[in-house]
Order: C-alpha cells, then structure tokens, then sequence
C-alpha cells in the first residue's frame, strides 16, 4: 500500500500542535511559523532519474513522492540552517522530468548544451549507479553549468556495485542544500582550508568559518557570509546569467595594512602576502607580492579583485586551481619579529555587503 506522506505529514504536525513534541522529526512546524512571517521564493527543480533508481522505488509517482518528501527536509534544513538572518523563506520545489537508461555524464553534456529551460530554474540529474564506464570518473556531487547560465547539480554514486540511496541518509539533504548553495552563487569555503604540515611560512593552519558551504556533513549553519549571498540574489531564478561577474565584483577594490609598533605608528614594515591553492590545502613559500609601510605605518594594496582572481604572474608555483588564490596569509615583518593574518577571499569579500570599497587591517607589535 503506497503511504500518503501529506496526510501523515498533516497528523504528525496536529499531534505536535496538541501535545507539545518537540522532537527533531516534528521540526518542520517550526519552520512553517517562519514561513508564515516571510514572502516565500520558489525555485522549480527540472529532475532527471536513471532508470535503476526508479525502479527500486517502484515507478516514477512513487519516486516523484519520495523526491517531495526529500525536499520537504531540504527545504526545511535550508531555511532553519539561516538562523533567522534570510530576508525570505526558500522552498526548491521538485519536477520528474526524465527517467534516463543511459550514461549520466553522456546526460549531463547533453544539458550543458541545450538552451535554455524555461518552465525550469535549475537542473538536478540524480545517478544511483555506477553502471557505465564513463561515469567512474565523475563520481560524487558536484554543480556545474550549461548554457544560458543554467546551472546542473549532479548527485551521481559513489559504487559500481550497490545502489546508493539518496533518501535513505541524513546528511544527503545537507549535500543538496550545499550543491544548491552553488546554483544561488555561494562558493566552497573548505577551499581556504590550510593544513598545518603544508604552511611552509609558520606551520599554522587555517580553517574557514562554520559553515553548510564548508563541511556540510557535520554543519547545521549557513555562514554570514553565505547568508548574504542567499539574501543577495535571492529574487533572481538564474543567479550566473543575472549576476555576471558577481563572484570578482564583491571584492573591495582596495586593502589597506595599518601596523603600529608599541603604539606608534612604524615605517618600513615588511609586509608580504602568500598565497594559498584550492586543493592543495597549503601555501606557497615564496611571496606573491611584498610591500612596506610608509611613514604614516600604512600601505594600500589596489586592485585586490585581480589580487584574488586571475592574478598575474609571477606565481611562483605551476598550477593554480581555478586561477585564484584562495586565501592569503599576511606577514609584517619589524627587525625580525613576525605577525601574521589570514585573508580568506570570503571574509575580504564581507566588505561588499557593508558597501566599503577597502579592507581594513591593524596589526600591532
């Protein structure tokens, strides 16, 4: 007998309304207070399922209702995950499309050149199973692009040998609502990470802020930075094509180093920036610019956009992922004392959202 999730959804919500529950699972009553106090924003989900995963649901209605239930928890976890900073409530209503018995990959070039989705704001292909040879070598979840600045969320499997369930595990909602986070232009934050053995510059390591964008497996939290800009591009259903450029533009333009020493202002301060890779978790041992203070113990760094994105050469290093710098590390060096700042790209870029054009440091000896 196939359940009506709506009507035992509407029970357990009366229940927990006459009884005072409040266990993890009734959570959602909670959210539709929230939702009642804000404008909500839908985004219609154009879903494409191989075949195998259909199947084992028992057909495409019973895999369109276990895809409504599923995102009846994404949607749920997105919103709470804002902690009472988004501007509106956020709902990503799923539409089942296709059911597709070949390659995902060869599915996923399909849509990345085909114009145009109109009925549609985003592309979801979902992959249970690892059964063509192509598709080893995209395995996991990522998100991408197609043309007219549609985005494509791919969840493909991780196994050739079992099917992987994505309703069947907690944080596959998280992984969703991260690979989401993309689509409305919010970047990974786990790319700034910096592992102690791999800073050559002072063995220290940098972990970016909590965040759904940073580890989604263990987080229950968007950052400020990623609530902004959620906040931000909220009312467009097409962030990458109305937004061009947007991820350079909120860099300020300049960043400007105070440095002090014993109170007074200090000219000729050292000041060097290492720079960090996406990937590589580590630093690169040689500066990619250096400075000094001047007699007022500043100096202004320009064109930060181009600092953090697509920098110029020299590098100092063959391979760059993605052609940023992820973070920097910023060391003012005085008659051989060294301090240090980390300037991840997401907390220099907080200076958009405070409608600043320059980055303030102050470091003092």
């Amino acid at each position: 007998m196939r359940t009506n999730w709506k009507k035992m959804w509407a029970l357990l919500v009366l229940l927990a309304l006459f009884t005072g529950v409040q266990a993890e699972t009734l959570q959602p009553v909670q959210t539709a207070t929230k939702a009642q106090s804000l404008d909500t924003i839908d985004y219609k989900v154009f879903v494409a399922v191989d075949k195998a995963a259909v199947e084992h649901w028992g057909g495409k209605e019973a895999y369109q209702s276990k895809l409504n239930t599923f995102f009846d928890q994404v949607n749920d976890f997105w919103n709470k995950a804002g902690q009472g900073r988004f501007k509106y409530y956020f709902r990503y209503l799923p539409d089942l499309q296709v059911v597709y018995d070949c390659s995902s990959r060869q599915l996923e070039n399909v849509y990345k050149h085909s114009a145009g989705f109109p009925n549609h704001d985003v592309l979801l292909i979902i992959d249970s199973l690892l059964d063509h040879d192509d598709e080893e070598s995209g395995k996991g979840w990522y998100c991408g692009g197609g043309e007219d600045d549609v985005t494509i969320v791919v969840c493909r499997s991780r196994s050739n040998t079992e099917h992987e369930d994505l309703f069947g595990i907690d944080y596959f909602c998280r992984g969703v609502a991260h690979e989401l986070g993309h689509y409305r232009g919010v970047t990974d934050l786990y790319a700034d990470r910096i592992r102690e053995k791999n800073n050559p510059v002072n063995n220290i390591g940098y972990e970016p802020d909590s965040c759904v964008m940073n580890n989604h497996y263990k987080t229950y939290k968007w950052s400020s930075y990623a609530v902004n800009i959620i906040n931000h591009t909220a009312l467009s259903k097409h962030p990458a094509r109305d937004f061009p450029g947007f991820f350079k533009q909120m860099f300020p333009q300049n960043l400007e180093v105070s440095v002090k020493v014993k109170g007074r202002k200090q000219k000729g301060v050292l000041l060097s920036l290492y720079g960090s890779r996406a990937g590589f978790n580590d630093l690169i041992a040689t500066p990619y610019r250096s400075y000094q203070t001047d007699k007022q113990g500043r100096f202004l760094i320009t064109g930060v956009p181009d600092l953090y994105d697509s920098p110029k050469e020299p590098l100092h290093t063959d391979k760059l992922p993605y052609n940023r710098w992820f973070t920097f590390l910023l060391e003012a060096e005085y008659k051989g004392e060294k301090k240090y700042v980390w300037l991840p790209e997401y907390e220099v870029q907080q200076t958009f959202f405070e409608k600043k054009d320059t980055y303030q440091v102050e470091i003092d000896f």
